[in-house]
């Protein structure tokens, strides 16, 4: 079960990189722009799921 949530963990990493990404993108190309919010909104959720992995983790039921 470990296994599974490392993958879960390092996909939501990943999200998560690619969301502050996207956020530079837009602020280049658009400059500040309300499409701006639509990745900082992901990133936020992207953060509770890896807090909740990792609350998750902490379980017996998932050792």
């Amino acid at each position: 079960m470990k296994f599974a949530l490392f993958i879960m963990l390092a996909a939501a990493m990943a999200v998560l990189f690619f969301c502050g990404y996207y956020v530079g993108v837009i602020k280049e190309k658009y400059g500040k722009n309300w499409l701006s919010a639509v990745p900082i909104t992901i990133a936020i959720l992207m953060f509770n799921i890896i807090f909740a992995i990792y609350e998750l983790s902490k379980t017996a039921r998932w050792q």
